[in-house]
């Protein structure tokens, strides 16, 4: 299954300071962090998140209600760890949520090929803790569960012991949210309402894969 996606517009800001890094010199740190950035949101895209150590995101008494997201952990710089345990450096949290509806003479209609929204949210070095990054950029408060996601099950994925088998890694599927709405309205407008803005390079992930594309299957 395929994807599409929506960068949330702080993470495009900091892409975009990435992508300049990346094309002055893609060995330097932040060349790598573009593009380690660009190949886990065409994992995420297509559907092969697989790839990559997936969780889902809970809440806590220090922590923000993270109970609709899920992070993948994607290895940027080499950090130690083992086979069995490692420790990749980054982590990239996003949502998920039903795809668009399609609406013909005034009703919505069945569209079988509608793909489901990825929101990514946050992309940061696990020191930085990417959760709190995406809990502050959506508005969630730190120790409070947000009442939007009541009686919502997190965490599905221990932080630490064996994967427990048929454990749901991904995020819970929901609605779409009024803000993400108005963002794809805003990005990509209905035919006839106004011109498509330019898209920054490294927020379309439909072009050719460069130099250094992840073979990502040791996560």
């Amino acid at each position: 299954m395929n994807y599409r996606l929506v960068v949330h517009p702080e993470l495009r800001r900091e892409a975009n300071r990435l992508y300049e890094a990346w094309k002055q010199d893609p060995s330097s740190d932040a060349g790598r962090e573009f593009e380690a950035f660009r190949d886990a949101m065409e994992a995420l895209r297509d559907g092969r998140e697989g790839e990559y150590i997936g969780k889902q995101l809970s809440y806590g008494p220090s922590s923000h209600d993270l109970r609709d997201a899920a992070e993948i952990k994607v290895d940027v710089f080499p950090e130690g760890g083992t086979r069995e345990r490692p420790r990749p450096s980054h982590r990239m949290v996003y949502r998920e949520f039903e795809p668009l509806p399609k609406v013909e003479d005034g009703r919505v209609v069945k569209d079988p090929n509608a793909q489901p929204v990825r929101q990514i949210v946050a992309f940061n070095h696990r020191r930085d803790d990417p959760a709190a990054i995406a809990g502050d950029r959506l508005g969630r408060v730190r120790g409070q569960p947000d009442r939007n996601l009541h009686g919502l099950i997190g965490g599905g994925r221990p932080e630490v012991g064996p994967q427990r088998a048929g454990v749901q890694t991904t995020p819970h599927r929901l609605p779409m949210p009024q803000d993400v709405l108005q963002q794809i309205l805003r990005d990509s407008p209905p035919a006839g309402t106004a011109p498509k803005p330019a898209a920054a390079p490294q927020a379309n992930v439909n072009r050719p894969a460069g130099p250094g594309s992840s073979q990502s299957k040791e996560r």
